[in-house]
């Protein structure tokens, strides 16, 4: 992972915005979790409104991923977080005035800033190979994951303070400040306009450009099997390690509440030790063996997993010490496999993606695979009441090991095949267009 390129502008400033408006986010949905708790005595309630916030993903994404390639994407990144800082600043007025905040204004948050970041993430999406070279690609992926997860780790520790000291008033504050602070690191960003906005708007030119990506996907093999497994991981994995992680710590091992956050905060730090790993294992592998080895080897943990959890294995010691620790190198090392993962493959679509159509691909691939999460939470929800946690468990671990070894020769082939690609592109001594590089830099309209 090389850190050096933060001293490339454009990058350390996108780096700043993001830390700033993650910390300030991250710390607003803690300390609301908190609130809710406080007042109403059910976590639920703020439980149940995360997951109305998934419809208007469903409904709104592709929509969304449309109008980021139509529209100057750092003008969205500005305006959006300008829009967020003053919807926070307005429920912290509302706050201030009621002395609290009910829970419909509380929802009312929650959804605003989930829509308004379906247009944000597709265009912020594009500026990290926008403003690096292609084959820097990897260590700023890892760069940017280190300080992300970083202020992940930070950001509930601050929020618990503050919460403690002070009042959600204080919290709300904070993160409308933060969504500024990122509006004017992001006005300094030098990038090119790659937006294409069609002369006439309409449900026609729409349409064609919403296909125009959804071909795109069609005709990328990689990518499309990529989409497919990433639906398979949301349905079997995602809700399995959110609901099994709590239920079997608290549950069947029956750890404390502190010992708990210990649990939470080593994963937190696998993932923050992923980005030095993974900028070794690319130099070795090609996307396709990784996305492999990355998913075998997350079944084989969430297997041990379900064993770490059977009354057979607690039984075997007379206190909980020992399976605790296990649970917690179980966890350290799916938080580690998955994390390598992710930078790998976020590296390979900014590689693989042309920029003027990569809002509507990131768009179409984060509503398709985000469907499968409710679908699998409903389905391992009803498994987790009727079953032993274990057979939960093992059960995903199957899942995921039977589908990963039916795409195994796939992702080998089409992995040779981009290697293949480059030989030849070098031995044509052709060089093989740079996303940074493809288009001038444009000075800042801000």
């Amino acid at each position: 992972m090389n850190v050096g390129l933060l001293k490339n502008k454009n990058f350390s400033l996108l780096i700043f915005g993001k830390l700033a408006s993650l910390i300030g986010t991250q710390m607003q949905n803690f300390a609301l979790s908190l609130y809710v708790l406080k007042t109403t005595g059910s976590a639920a309630k703020f439980a149940s409104v995360l997951a109305v916030t998934i419809v208007p993903q469903l409904l709104l994404g592709p929509i969304a991923g449309v109008l980021a390639d139509w529209f100057d994407r750092k003008k969205i990144m500005i305006y959006l977080n300008i829009f967020s800082g003053l919807a926070v600043g307005a429920c912290a007025l509302m706050f201030q005035i009621n002395g609290g905040l009910s829970m419909p204004y509380i929802y009312a948050l929650v959804i605003t800033l989930s829509i308004i970041s379906l247009l944000y993430v597709p265009a912020i999406t594009t500026v990290i190979p926008t403003v690096i070279k292609k084959e820097e690609l990897p260590d700023a992926n890892g760069v940017n994951a280190f300080i992300m997860n970083l202020g992940s780790l930070t950001a509930p520790a601050l929020a618990g303070v503050l919460f403690g000291l002070y009042s959600m008033f204080v919290i709300l504050i904070v993160n409308s400040a933060s969504f500024f602070i990122a509006a004017v690191s992001q006005i300094f960003i030098k990038m090119p306009k790659l937006n294409k906005k069609p002369e006439k708007i309409n449900f026609t030119t729409f349409s064609t450009d919403f296909l125009e990506g959804v071909k795109f996907i069609k005709n990328k093999r990689l990518i499309l099997n990529i989409i497919i497994l990433g639906m398979i991981i949301n349905f079997a994995y995602s809700p399995v390690l959110s609901l099994g992680l709590t239920y079997i710590s608290k549950q069947i091992i029956k750890i404390t509440d502190y010992q708990y956050g210990i649990l939470e905060s080593v994963i937190v730090i696998s993932t923050m030790i992923a980005p030095f790993v993974c900028s070794s294992i690319a130099k070795k592998l090609h996307t396709g063996k990784i996305i492999f080895y990355d998913i075998l080897f997350t079944s084989i943990f969430m297997a041990l997993m379900a064993l770490v959890s059977s009354a057979i294995y607690i039984g075997l010691f007379s206190s909980n010490f020992v399976p605790y620790v296990s649970f917690m190198v179980v966890g350290f090392g799916i938080g580690l496999i998955i994390t390598v993962g992710n930078i790998a493959l976020n590296t390979m679509f900014q590689q693989e993606i042309p920029l003027k159509v990569m809002g509507r691909v990131f768009a179409v691939m984060g509503a398709v695979c985000t469907a499968a999460i409710p679908l699998g939470q409903l389905l391992f929800g009803f498994l987790f009441d009727n079953l032993e946690a274990w057979v939960c468990v093992a059960s995903s671990a199957l899942i995921l090991f039977v589908t990963i070894m039916i795409f195994k020769k796939t992702l080998f082939t089409m992995g040779e095949e981009k290697i293949e690609e480059n030989i030849q592109a070098s031995e044509l001594n052709i060089n093989l267009p740079e996303m940074a590089n493809a288009v001038e830099i444009e000075n800042s309209d801000f």
